[in-house]
């Protein structure tokens, strides 16, 4: 028996998430994949991931995604239609797939999401979201309404800025920086300070269980690394602290930024803003005290949003339950080459 089903799917340079319509089925995995001899997919999800700075040289473990956006639509179109299989309860057949997109990406960027679908997943429609908007309904906040709202989402290559009002993204501003940032701040943190090579994957490891942001807990992650010094395999203990102070200077540049676009938000709108404080959502969200640290950048309030790793998914599952009132916030490959013309 043939079902037409219909999947969300918020693809970030970390983690996919991909939701059916009904909720029944839901998947979050890392977005990766490893192939050999750039021929033979060995794995992807979270067995690419193990498989991750492990590799021997003839396989290469990698995202699809980069900066956002789609880097090589082949090897996603191969996460994307592994991951459809595994949500699908029956036979799928040209499903109606609706992506989370960046606001500020070019039209060739935006025709990649259409092409991911165009050989083994043969969708019946694909429909494109601008993540500002899919985060504001994921919130619930009527963007119907005028009045202005203010999202911050917090990823892992990039951080989206959006000022919405009366349902249209009316200032935004997508940074190449996020989590990975902060990962790779670590690195050279433990390589500084404690003479240590470490991987991403460890420096992950030390964001998500140590780090903090104005106070916290002083404790403390023994990793293993290279010695920068003997070359050898070491122990080391690394503290809270060092990892917190790491990833300062990623958070300062988003807050410069976050600053800039509150400058250039009309006053009337930021008015709004002002008293309905500035939403905050993205894994990078989960780090303690975040929202405290841009509230006093930006001396204005900032509310992490509850479950912000799940914002955008939410809002697409919104939409596609609610097609006719939502529609105008969705566009086509046909809206798109309209635009174009």
């Amino acid at each position: 028996m043939l079902f037409h089903n219909t999947y969300g799917v918020d693809m970030g340079t970390d983690m996919i998430k991909i939701s059916d319509r009904d909720e029944r089925k839901f998947l979050m995995e890392r977005n990766m994949i490893a192939i050999r001899d750039q021929i033979h997919v060995i794995a992807v999800g979270e067995r690419a991931f193990e498989m991750y700075e492990k590799t021997p040289p003839a396989v290469e473990a990698s995202c699809p995604m980069m900066g956002g956006v789609i880097a090589n639509t082949q090897n996603m179109e191969l996460v994307l239609w592994r991951f459809l299989k595994k949500c699908a309860a029956f036979r799928m057949r040209r499903p109606e797939i609706y992506f989370a997109v960046p606001t500020n990406i070019s039209e060739v960027e935006k025709r990649a999401y259409f092409s991911t679908l165009k050989g083994k997943i043969k969708a019946k429609k694909v429909f494109l979201v601008e993540k500002g908007i899919a985060d504001a309904i994921g919130m619930e906040i009527p963007i119907e309404e005028a009045r202005g709202n203010m999202m911050i989402n917090i990823g892992a290559q990039t951080t989206e800025i959006s000022v919405i009002y009366e349902g249209k993204v009316i200032l935004s501003k997508m940074l190449k920086v996020g989590g990975k940032n902060m990962d790779e701040a670590v690195c050279t943190m433990a390589r500084r300070n404690f003479n240590l090579n470490i991987g991403m994957k460890t420096a992950e490891q030390l964001k998500n269980n140590l780090a903090y942001v104005l106070e916290g807990p002083e404790r403390e992650m023994r990793i293993w690394g290279v010695n920068t010094l003997s070359g050898l395999p070491r122990e080391a203990a690394i503290p809270a602290s060092a990892v917190s102070s790491a990833i300062i200077e990623t958070l300062e540049i988003i807050t410069e930024n976050v600053k800039s676009v509150v400058e250039r938000t009309p006053p009337q709108i930021l008015q709004d803003i002002k008293r309905n404080g500035i939403q905050l959502a993205g894994g990078v969200a989960l780090i303690p005290n975040i929202a405290d640290f841009i509230r006093l950048q930006v001396e204005t309030r900032v509310y992490p949003v509850q479950n912000p790793v799940f914002s955008t998914i939410r809002g697409l599952l919104r939409i596609m339950n609610e097609p006719k009132k939502y529609r105008k916030y969705t566009y086509s490959l046909k809206d798109l080459a309209g635009k174009m013309i």
